[in-house]
């Protein structure tokens, strides 16, 4: 089996692309520039962008699968989101339906970012009409379209997972280096919940998407058992970081400014802001995830608990010297 995956010097992509060489997977990443997990590993590298055609076409000749995980996540405005995760996508697509030994199988990681949040606090199904609250889910969704769109010419998967924790993890990291000292960020004064999922579960339905019977055209919905309010979260992560924490609430009207002078900071450093309005409005919602479907279809069963999954992670952090 010869795959290529996008993405893959990143925190999921790299966990996917250990995965397959345990299973005696041909693997072809392609890559930017720096190779940062993939340093050492038995992999095939192809050098090029997203953004320019040209690059893609000899990447995925003779593919069995192609998993698309490379995307934005921080962006300088929602122009940058569009160019990458939607018209990269579609030119990754393009490059699939032209080749003379075209893929058996395209694997898109989505988000539920896309869908949008849980407005009435029930988990959500694939079938709900979206409504992404961000640049960013804007942009995953228009990637989503792509996909769907060539499902009759090409086996394609969607996989659409919430906010994703585990090793090498830089986004949630900042929540767990607060709570190292002492706080616990909650944002405004309701009870927000959310579903999480642990990147080797992830990682796990990537490969169900791809070696078992999915029908092209579908999506799936991806996350750990239960939701978590972000005091419970905080509780649970400190109590295995044991150390006592304080609840630091942050009104959502302050998120928001805190978010769009981070923006400012960001513009004139020519650079993402580390945090943005569209994340800040994100944090506003409650996240929950319906993984019927997933069961049902692919045989999904989340195998990481969340206490558990956060042992492994602050476990991680604590041996490589982040915490």
């Amino acid at each position: 089996m010869r795959v290529l995956v996008t993405g893959g010097t990143g925190f999921i992509g790299s966990h996917l692309v250990e995965e397959l060489l345990r299973r005696g997977y041909q693997v072809l990443c392609f890559v930017r520039e720096k190779l940062r997990w993939l340093e050492g590993l038995p992999v095939e590298l192809c050098f090029g962008d997203l953004k320019e055609p040209e690059t893609l076409r000899g990447a995925v000749e003779g593919l069995d699968c192609v998993y698309h995980l490379a995307g934005l996540v921080k962006a300088c405005s929602p122009q940058e989101f569009l160019a990458t995760n939607h018209q990269g996508t579609r030119n990754l697509l393009q490059a699939c339906l032209e080749a003379h030994d075209p893929p058996d199988r395209f694997i898109y990681m989505s988000s539920l970012a896309a869908l949008g949040p849980s407005l009435d606090g029930r988990p959500l199904k694939e079938e709900e009409v979206p409504h992404p609250v961000s640049p960013y889910g804007l942009s995953k969704l228009k990637g989503e379209e792509e996909v769907l769109a060539q499902a009759k010419r090409l086996h394609t998967v969607v996989i659409r997972p919430p906010a994703v924790y585990g090793p090498r993890d830089r986004d949630l990291y900042t929540f767990f280096r607060l709570i190292q000292h002492g706080i616990v960020l909650v944002v405004g004064f309701r009870r927000r919940d959310f579903s999480l999922c642990y990147v080797e579960d992830l990682v796990q339905s990537l490969l169900l998407a791809s070696e078992g019977r999915a029908s092209s055209g579908q999506i799936y919905h991806i996350a750990g058992e239960g939701t978590y309010s972000w005091e419970e979260a905080g509780e649970i992560v400190a109590e295995t970081l044991q150390v006592r924490a304080i609840r630091v609430r942050i009104p959502t009207p302050l998120l928001s400014f805190m978010a769009g002078l981070g923006e400012m900071w960001g513009r004139l450093r020519s650079r993402p802001a580390l945090f943005d309005r569209g994340k800040a409005r994100e944090m506003a919602f409650c996240w929950m995830s319906d993984i019927s479907k997933a069961r049902r279809e692919l045989g999904f069963r989340p195998r990481f608990g969340f206490q558990e999954g956060i042992r492994l992670t602050v476990h991680w952090y604590r041996k490589e010297g982040w915490l």
